[in-house]
């Protein structure tokens, strides 16, 4: 590689990094956000089932005058009831899949930029580019994320998900791909030159 090159071919490897962790952050909180979702509904469904069964239990028992203590299937009903109001309340229904559908997009708007950094990290290593046109490129790419990172305010991520990002990129190496899965998943006649 050309001496002339190789500052700028750091820099936007650098890029490259950096949109990559953007990008792996936002899709993992969007995994958060999900399953997080899933809990809620699942708990919200729980308890308005108890709460319902329980308002009926109550009704039969006083009416057939089963239970000595009168206050306690109203005190487990009214209990119950405020748990599955506050669920509700707190967790309105599709926050945290809108949430999560956010974080999708803009991981999608990531991975594009950072698949066009490795391109263009491509075209260097094949030799297309003298360091006029790898500047271009350069400032090309500059432009487009700042089009991103000005036009949207990126969606809120948790501490977790920064470390299962980091768990993901550099323990599971989870952006490579291995030389074993593109000898599984490539045609034959496509592979290498």
């Amino acid at each position: 590689m050309d001496d002339k090159l190789f500052p700028v071919y750091k820099e936007i490897e650098d890029r490259l990094v950096k949109i990559s962790w953007t990008h792996k952050v936002q899709e993992i909180q969007a995994g958060l956000h999900l399953k997080k979702s899933s809990c809620h509904k699942w708990w919200m469904a729980i308890t308005n089932g108890i709460t319902t069964t329980t308002a009926f239990v109550t009704v039969v028992t006083s009416a057939l005058d089963a239970v000595n203590a009168a206050w306690v299937w109203p005190a487990i009903t009214s209990l119950l009831a405020v748990i599955s109001t506050i669920i509700t309340l707190r967790f309105k229904d599709g926050l945290l899949d809108d949430k999560a559908m956010a974080c999708k997009q803009y991981a999608a708007k990531c991975r594009d930029i950072r698949n066009r950094y490795e391109a263009i990290l491509a075209d260097v290593k094949a030799g297309r580019y003298n360091v006029e046109i790898l500047c271009m490129k350069r400032d090309e790419m500059t432009e487009v994320e700042n089009c991103l990172f000005a036009g949207e305010i990126a969606p809120h991520t948790s501490e977790e998900a920064v470390a299962l990002a980091k768990k993901a990129l550099l323990e599971d190496k989870d952006s490579l791909t291995e030389e074993r899965e593109i000898k599984a998943i490539v045609p034959t006649h496509l592979q290498e030159l």
